[in-house]
């Protein structure tokens, strides 16, 4: 009895407790943001309900698609976006689907910035899809996602120019096009695609839109996001909410002087083409066997490069898939047919005593109309970009004039007539005039950024070294024309190929707002 009545006045004894005591635990119960995280993710395996909060749970209805809708009020730039998309899709090192760039505030607000998170935009009239040549793109009829088939891809890169977000990326491991899916796999089970689930604050969510809506709004330029470009080219569907943007916003890196790609292969498919058609016409006319000759072999080597520009090539084959919509397909179409013509005028001296007369005098001149309608198609594969300075007013004259100045100088070579010659060199100044006077474009007292200015100081900064080459070659093969026409006509040759080395890296190309540390495109 005594013994337990000791114990139980033992177990009644209060248990002093000291300060550190209280201090570890309170430190036991407090939790790390880690450790939060971790709490709530196993207290529902994979949020399974906080992610199909920021997708759709049905398929859109008659008249709607899916779109992205980002926040700008979340977006932190911390690019697990980015790294979400990267991881997910097996892409390459080097290659992304998904970016981050910044706005800055501009003229109206100099210290305003933005983060901007952007994909593809899945655009109601996709660049893509339509100058696609062999139908390598389609645009799904429930959800309204642009799909690029891989398989039928041909690696012509043409897409890219297509399009005003800089969105679509060439693969050199495979010779291909590749860009964003809004992981359709995902959301057809219902799951969130990798950027959705991989942001922290949320700031991307899939949602649906009325495709009438994106496409009112897309044509009256409004309801996308200043200082991005304009869509009405393509009328994308992403939609940007949160607080509201500057009109004078524009891209961190928009002066950043940047050559883009130089696509030789297609510079010189123009070039000499331009120039063997140009030479084959005059050869018609005069019946110079020798430039005819020269001609024919000029376009052929042209021909020849293009190829080269083509990831897959076996495919070029399907290029009349496009007809209905692609330049480039009516391109590849008009050069096939006018590739037969062009060979045949060096053998005009042979065969033309088993011809009519009235053959033999109106080929030249049907020779001259297919080859203006075959540089019509090329001057249309690049202003349907709608790239401000591959506009017509600048595309039209450029490639017309490589026509026609190879033609003043295959007149040239087919006789020895002094002012045949110096007229031809009075074409060669004509035609380097208006590059000239753009150049003055870039003068200081033009403060005002504009993308004409920005293709100015490219060329007079980072492109100086190939613009020279262009002038002097050009200036060189004028004087030397009158008496050494051949030697004039290998340097003008050559000043073509810089001039549309320049068409192509000095180009201002839209793409969404990128970094402060602009990379080359």
């Amino acid at each position: 009895m005594k013994l337990a009545a000791e114990k139980r006045g033992i177990a009644k004894t209060p248990v002093l407790r000291t300060l550190i005591d209280d201090l570890l635990a309170e430190q036991q119960s407090l939790l790390t943001p880690v450790a939060r995280f971790a709490e709530e993710h196993d207290r529902e395996p994979d949020l399974a309900g906080h992610y199909r909060n920021l997708i759709p749970l049905s398929a859109p209805g008659p008249g709607e698609q899916y779109a992205f809708e980002v926040s700008l009020d979340r977006c932190t730039s911390c690019k697990a976006c980015v790294a979400a998309c990267h991881s997910l899709n097996g892409l390459d090192d080097d290659e992304a689907w998904r970016d981050v760039g910044l706005l800055t505030g501009g003229a109206e607000e100099p210290g305003w910035q933005q983060t901007v998170t952007t994909a593809c935009h899945h655009c109601a009239d996709p660049g893509c899809l339509t100058g696609c040549p062999v139908g390598a793109y389609e645009k799904d009829a429930t959800t309204g996602i642009v799909k690029h088939l891989d398989d039928q891809c041909i690696g012509c890169s043409y897409c890219i120019l297509k399009c005003s977000f800089d969105v679509p990326k060439f693969s050199k491991k495979r010779g291909i096009v590749r860009k964003c899916d809004m992981c359709q796999g995902r959301l057809a089970a219902g799951e969130a695609p990798a950027c959705v689930q991989a942001c922290p604050t949320g700031a991307i969510r899939i949602v649906k839109r009325n495709v009438a809506e994106v496409i009112a709004e897309g044509r009256a330029g409004k309801g996308f996001l200043n200082g991005a470009p304009s869509p009405h080219a393509t009328l994308p569907s992403t939609r940007y909410v949160g607080r509201p943007v500057p009109s004078t916003a524009k891209p961190a890196d928009q002066e950043a002087l940047v050559p883009q790609h130089a696509h030789w292969p297609l510079a010189i498919m123009l070039s000499l083409t331009q120039a063997g058609l140009g030479l084959v016409i005059a050869a018609a006319f005069s019946g110079s066997q020798v430039v005819a000759i020269v001609g024919a072999l000029v376009f052929l080597t042209g021909m020849a490069a293009s190829i080269l520009h083509l990831g897959r090539p076996l495919g070029a084959w399907r290029f009349f898939l496009g007809l209905r919509t692609s330049w480039l397909s009516r391109e590849i179409l008009a050069f096939s047919m006018i590739a037969p013509l062009v060979m045949i005028v060096p053998a005009l001296p042979v065969i033309g005593k088993w011809l009519p007369a009235f053959v033999l005098s109106g080929f030249p001149v049907a020779l001259s109309i297919m080859a203006m309608i075959a540089v019509s198609t090329s001057v249309m594969i690049y202003v349907d970009t709608h790239r401000t300075t591959w506009r017509l007013a600048i595309t039209g004259p450029r490639f017309f004039g490589t026509l026609m100045v190879f033609a003043a100088m295959g007149f040239s070579l087919s006789g020895d007539s002094l002012a045949v010659r110096v007229i031809a060199s009075l074409v060669i100044l004509l035609r380097i005039l208006p590059e000239v006077r753009f150049l003055r474009k870039g003068e200081p007292s033009e403060v005002e950024w504009t993308a004409d200015r920005h293709v100015a100081l490219l060329q007079r900064g980072p492109l100086k070294t190939i613009l020279r080459l262009r002038f002097v070659l050009a200036l060189i093969a004028a004087l030397l024309l009158p008496g050494l026409p051949w030697l004039a006509f290998a340097l003008l040759l050559i000043a073509e190929l810089c001039e549309r080395s320049l068409f192509f890296e000095s180009v201002h190309a839209p793409k969404m707002p990128g970094s402060f540390s602009a990379s080359r495109h």
